[in-house]
């Protein structure tokens, strides 16, 4: 990026803008040009922004990238790859190769018959699938944020789990502390979805934390919640950000512990 050395980005389909680590941008002594408002899954903050970059990935060279500047702690990456730059690719996650491969759309020409299609609507840029949760007998459905850059399996968004009483209906397991890119740390429920259908696809006791969240992503209103990648790994996938398709195929992962 910018001439300068590599630098090991997390591939995050939940941000609609790309990131760069407090520590990494002094590095490559980054310009600051202004400033953002950055929203975490707990709440909000006014981070630094860099404008004007350029980012290289493979053969491919994304020109005036912007570049928001986050203070994270403790983690393994330089900064964040967002859809802002995997926009109208085809872009294969490749788990048994651990690779992810970007294509041209008019280039790209695999045959996905043994993978099954899911339709990709955007809200505010964030890729959401319909999914429902079923409990006592009770469906709950609802848009799902698809979000590679969280760790976790299920996170219900707050107005959801309370329009559907759903810390009521749904066995509390545990408790789980997580913490967002806007710095907050929070505590949230971690309960035990009997059945959840995502892409024609069952799955049977699935942890699924309750949010709890006053303000941030995990109090959307126009979001059911969020598939974290503890999910999201078990299937290889082929997103097609051009027509706007996700492909899965379960992998290796596909029975490893929720």
């Amino acid at each position: 990026m910018n001439a300068a050395d590599s630098l090991k980005f997390l591939f995050d389909t939940g941000a609609n803008g790309s990131v760069l680590s407090e520590d990494a941008a002094a590095r490559i002594k980054l310009p600051r040009t202004g400033t953002t408002l950055n929203i975490g899954s707990n709440g909000t903050n006014t981070v630094s922004q860099s404008a004007g970059n350029a980012v290289r990935f493979g053969n491919i060279t994304k020109s005036n990238v912007s570049l928001a500047v986050i203070p994270y702690e403790g983690v393994r990456f330089d900064g964040v790859f967002g859809t802002d730059l995997m926009k109208g690719y085809v872009i294969e996650v490749d788990y048994h190769k651990n690779e992810l491969r970007f294509y041209e759309p008019a280039d790209y020409h695999n045959d996905l018959s043994a993978y099954t299609r899911c339709k990709l609507r955007f809200v505010d840029d964030y890729p959401t699938i319909t999914s429902t949760i079923v409990a006592n007998g009770r469906r709950y459905t609802g848009r799902f944020g698809l979000d590679t850059g969280a760790d976790d399996v299920l996170t219900v968004a707050a107005p959801f789990g309370r329009k559907h009483g759903l810390p009521a209906r749904l066995p509390r397991i545990g408790t789980a502390t997580s913490q967002g890119s806007d710095g907050s740390t929070y505590q949230s429920a971690v309960t035990l979805a009997p059945e959840i259908r995502f892409g024609r696809k069952y799955f049977y006791r699935v942890p699924a934390t309750l949010s709890q969240s006053t303000s941030g992503n995990n109090a959307t209103e126009d979001k059911a919640g969020f598939w974290g990648n503890g999910f999201l790994k078990r299937f290889n996938a082929v997103w097609d950000f051009n027509r706007n398709y996700l492909y899965l195929k379960p992998n290796k992962n596909l029975y490893t512990e929720l």
